[in-house]
């Protein structure tokens, strides 16, 4: 588990304040880099922790940590939001049998280039869809 200094300081440098709630939504994220749970997820499990926590301060708060540029969301589950802990952009795969997602780390042609057929490219996102090797 990422260590509570480790994320105090990191919502500090991004000039947020560091809530217990913030702290422990930052911690779940970093515990499983490949979970990429929903809201409903972390509230779910944090719920425990903290009983008065509602699934709108979940979502606040992570959408805190999506515009400091801590996290990211991910549209890949199509029907509902993700999170990942990890900021720089990276691609993902989703299996469509156990509905797990994992990160894939492969370079891009177009986004080394930084453009596409005349336009500027920032950034790219991929999210392949399938069957995982554990589910085939």
């Amino acid at each position: 588990m990422i260590k509570q200094t480790k994320v105090i300081e990191q919502l500090k440098k991004a000039g947020i304040r560091a809530t217990p709630q913030r702290i422990a939504i930052l911690q779940f994220l970093c515990r499983d880099v490949d979970l990429h749970p929903t809201v409903e997820g972390v509230y779910k499990t944090l719920k425990k922790k903290f009983p008065s926590l509602s699934p709108a301060t979940v979502y606040t708060n992570l959408q805190t940590l999506k515009t400091a540029g801590i996290i990211q969301e991910l549209s890949i589950r199509r029907d509902r939001m993700s999170y990942d802990p990890i900021p720089e952009p990276h691609h993902h795969f989703y299996c469509e049998q156990c509905g797990r997602i994992f990160n894939i780390h492969i370079s891009c042609p177009v986004a080394q280039r930084g453009n596409f057929k005349g336009n500027k490219v920032n950034e790219v996102q991929a999210y392949f869809y399938g069957i995982c090797s554990s589910c085939s």
